[in-house]
């Protein structure tokens, strides 16, 4: 059986305007609507409710490995 993988995330991807427009008493987590995935050169975070690039991750080319369950 797989080690579970743990949450070890220490700083956030945001979208700007999600932050700017969030209502009162809610988390940006619970705000938030975006799409996380692969792209040829490395990852992108996508905002779904602005339809805007929150950050593009270019790997230069470099091998990486990942942990997944």
């Amino acid at each position: 059986m797989a080690t579970p993988v743990e949450d070890k995330i220490e700083s956030f991807f945001n979208c700007a305007l999600c932050l700017t427009d969030l209502p009162p008493n809610t988390s940006p987590s619970e705000y938030a609507r975006i799409n996380v995935g692969w792209t040829e050169k490395g990852l992108q975070v996508w905002c779904v409710r602005h339809d805007k690039n929150v950050v593009s991750l270019d790997f230069l080319g470099q091998k990486i490995s990942y942990a997944a369950e």
